[in-house]
């Protein structure tokens, strides 16, 4: 049997330790890059010598193809291996096309089964038969989510993928779907361990399979993965997806789990993409699924949506000593600032400004189940204006919990 294959990456992190390690690294994948590009341009200059230069539809390849390429190098300038990795396959996808001859390609397109034919032995959905009242009792990742927002949920011992969504103030159960996960069940530390991690990550992007490589299939929703508590606990490693898989293989049968991402079928990714909002949908991943009393949630949930709203008027206020009140001494910031640095460069940018407005729209808040209820995640989108500076973006608050009360340790933008 053949396993799914996902492609992992090493991490760029700020260790310094392992500079030395990252360096060669990167070194090597791109001039592996670059070998794979030199092969691509050559490909296409003999289709131009051979077709002549007045074949509009080769002149239409190449400056497509070149399209492609520019995008690979502006992935790589911004270390996005992923994205880089995925853009080449697909002007080498592009380029073999054209390149094959008519016959040829008919003859592939007899080999690869339909889309109908995927699901040979099709895997049953494990839902729990003492799945609560969801009234009374709320699986324990999820705290705070706004009206109409989905959530999702990969339950590891079941290799059960459920989308709840927030309907009428109430969470309700949409479907659940059965998925596969990494062959290593444990909880994932570093990249190459075949495992897929426990935690609360948030969909960043969806790549279209004729992006990827075929076992890929539909497509593939890129995970958060390392977030900033998993960097903050030593774990490492890239390329955490929730994806389709090869045409023509049964989930369950031919693919049986993978290298650290979550697979569900093609149909269902399909139909789950109406879901999944990039940039915004979260899903939890728990080794076993477990509930909490609503009323324990709700009186969580209104402790920690006051703390950020406190959060966003101290900052208004630009009083830095009363804001930074707010953040624990660890604490380390987007850019990779502690405390200290950060409280300067609030104070110096605070200096210059007559007035501060700060929105946190669509507040969702989760419990990563590793934190044993003391430490949370809030995502919101951010609307700042000040008398000389407007942003939108997506922010996430990584809280913890301690004698002091709640303090926030980091925060990213996405």
């Amino acid at each position: 049997m053949k396993n799914i294959r996902s492609y992992q990456t090493p991490s760029l992190n700020k260790y310094p330790s392992r500079y030395i390690y990252l360096k060669h690294s990167h070194l090597k994948i791109g001039i592996a890059v670059l070998v794979c590009l030199v092969l691509i341009i050559s490909g296409l200059f003999y289709a131009l010598v051979r077709e002549g230069i007045r074949n509009r539809k080769l002149l239409s390849v190449m400056t497509d193809a070149n399209r492609k390429l520019e995008q690979v190098n502006k992935s790589l300038g911004d270390k996005d291996l992923q994205k880089a990795f995925g853009d080449l396959h697909a002007a080498q996808k592009q380029m073999v096309a054209f390149l094959t001859p008519s016959s040829e390609k008919a003859a592939v397109r007899e080999e690869i089964p339909q889309p109908s034919s995927v699901q040979k032995k099709a895997l049953p959905v494990q839902v729990s038969a003492s799945l609560p009242d969801l009234t009374r009792e709320i699986p324990y990742p999820f705290l705070f989510a706004g009206e109409a927002e989905n959530l999702l949920l990969c339950e590891k011992d079941t290799t059960t993928l459920y989308v709840f969504r927030k309907t009428g103030g109430k969470l309700t159960l949409v479907k659940a779907y059965p998925c596969l996960i990494g062959a290593n069940h444990g909880d994932k530390r570093k990249g190459g361990d075949l495992a897929t991690p426990v935690g609360v990550y948030f969909f960043l992007r969806f790549i279209p399979g004729k992006n990827l490589a075929e076992n890929y299939g539909y497509g593939a929703f890129v995970l958060n993965y390392p977030n900033f508590l998993d960097r903050t606990g030593g774990k490492d490693g890239t390329g955490i997806w929730l994806h389709g898989h090869s045409a023509g293989k049964s989930l369950g049968d031919e693919v049986v789990n993978t290298r650290g991402c979550i697979v569900v079928s093609n149909d269902a990714l399909k139909e789950m993409s109406e879901y999944l909002k990039p940039n915004s949908t979260a899903i939890a991943i728990v080794n076993k699924l477990t509930f909490t009393k609503a009323e324990n949630q709700e009186a969580l949930s209104k402790e920690l949506t006051a703390f950020v709203d406190s959060w966003r008027k101290a900052w208004e206020s630009r009083n830095v000593q009363t804001y930074m009140s707010y953040y624990a001494p660890e604490f380390v910031s987007a850019d990779g600032m502690s405390y200290q640095a950060f409280k300067r460069h609030k104070e110096k940018v605070n200096r210059g400004k007559s007035f501060i407005r700060v929105a946190a729209d669509n507040l969702m808040i989760l419990l990563p189940p590793e934190g044993e209820g003391r430490v949370a995640v809030a995502r919101f989108n951010q609307r700042y204006q000040s008398s000389n500076f407007k942003t939108d973006s997506n922010k996430i608050l990584y809280l913890k919990k301690g004698q002091g009360g709640w303090h926030i340790i980091g925060e990213s933008s996405f």
